[in-house]
């Protein structure tokens, strides 16, 4: 039997590769004969520059950017070995995963900022580098990417003629665009942006009502960010001629697809499926018995083109059965099966809190992959 393991990071405990390589040791410690292949998987959230670096090889540069906080941090750069593309991962510099503090506060969700995501395309557009790949997701930030495009150059300004304040809550403020800096600095950008979902950037699916109460906004503030990328939308169409608001996609990472697109035409892609072709995987997949996906948690988002929605579908049209092994398990067959996944279930064997199922992750999934590897062997004798 040949087995693809393709699983996402398991966020806040495991990385790709690790789970990746967690499955494999259970597999090997249950009854099953079988030949596996790892495929760390990503959608364009956290890890995805470690999964296409590892993959395709290049430079990687630690450097110093401003984090969503406003304050300084550090993040990491990928630069490519054909010398033309960098690859830059949103949640590097401007991610939840990497935000101070705990638990997030409504203003945390307000004021979050892009910025240091721009500083990182500058760096690579500093280089030489004019292909880049943007990963989008995993984000603490909810300002449309207005930081970013600030720091590539554009000048978003309030009535007064004055740079808007930094952060969603800051887009009510806008009253004039001017980009003519950005236009002027970046016309041969190729920027393709893989997007973790496919959210449109406002209204009841849009990047304030679904995603910002993860980043600590209440529901007042869920309010105050919904109109200012209403706002936002609005300035982009009348000074930049651009529709954003319904663009799949425009929702990622705070509506950072939307400012991406808008100001610098990038290509928004589903980041699952991109890194399936970018990685050669999706055109293997026909020489396997079976792949074993997984992520931290499998729930109604996942459809939207979350990893194991994205590895399953691209199974299914090969006729490859799809399992996955998951942290969290919030959703019912009859949710999962309709995108290709044959199977689901918790790699956690009881009741637990989050620390206690985190810190017993790697334990934990190469159990459970054991017992799925009984239970083949049961199936194939």
């Amino acid at each position: 039997m040949r087995i693809a393991i393709a699983p996402n990071a398991f966020r806040g405990s495991l990385s790709a590769m690790e789970a990746a390589v967690c499955i494999a040791q259970g597999l090997s410690q249950s009854r099953l004969t079988a030949e596996t292949e790892l495929w760390p998987m990503a959608d364009g959230g956290d890890g995805t520059l470690d999964v296409l670096l590892r993959a395709l090889g290049g430079e990687r540069l630690t450097l110093t950017v401003t984090g969503a906080d406003g304050l300084p941090t550090t993040a990491d750069l990928g630069l490519m070995s054909d010398g033309q593309t960098a690859l830059v991962e949103l949640a590097q510099a401007s991610g939840l995963v990497r935000a101070t503090r705990q638990p997030r506060q409504p203003a945390d969700a307000l004021n979050a900022t892009t910025f240091g995501t721009g500083e990182l395309i500058t760096a690579a557009l500093e280089r030489g580098y004019k292909r880049i790949i943007v990963g989008l997701g995993g984000s603490a930030t909810t300002d449309g990417g207005a930081g970013l495009i600030q720091a590539l150059g554009a000048r978003l300004l309030d009535a007064h003629e004055e740079p808007i304040p930094p952060g969603g809550a800051g887009l009510r403020e806008l009253a004039r665009i001017d980009w003519t800096p950005l236009r002027l600095l970046y016309p041969e950008i190729d920027l393709l942006a893989l997007c973790d979902v496919d959210n449109p950037l406002t209204g009841e699916r849009g990047a304030a009502a679904v995603f910002s109460p993860q980043k600590g906004a209440d529901p007042a503030a869920v309010a105050l960010l919904e109109a200012g990328l209403m706002h936002f939308a609005e300035i982009i169409s009348r000074d930049l001629g651009a529709s954003v608001e319904g663009l799949p996609g425009a929702g990622a990472a705070g509506g950072t697809g939307a400012g991406l697109s808008a100001f610098l035409n990038a290509s928004l892609r589903p980041g699952a499926d991109q890194l399936l072709d970018l990685l050669g995987y999706g055109a293997r997949l026909a020489e396997f018995d079976l792949v074993i996906t997984g992520e931290g948690q499998l729930d109604a988002q996942t459809a939207g083109g979350k990893v194991v929605q994205a590895v399953a579908a691209q199974a299914l049209s090969h006729n490859v059965p799809t399992v996955a092994l998951v942290g969290t398990l919030l959703s019912a067959p009859q949710d999962y099966r309709p995108f290709g996944l044959d199977a689901a279930w918790s790699i956690v064997p009881g009741p637990c809190d989050l620390p206690t199922a985190t810190a017993h992750a790697a334990e934990w999934l190469i159990q459970a992959a054991c017992r799925l590897g009984d239970t083949l062997a049961i199936r194939g004798s």
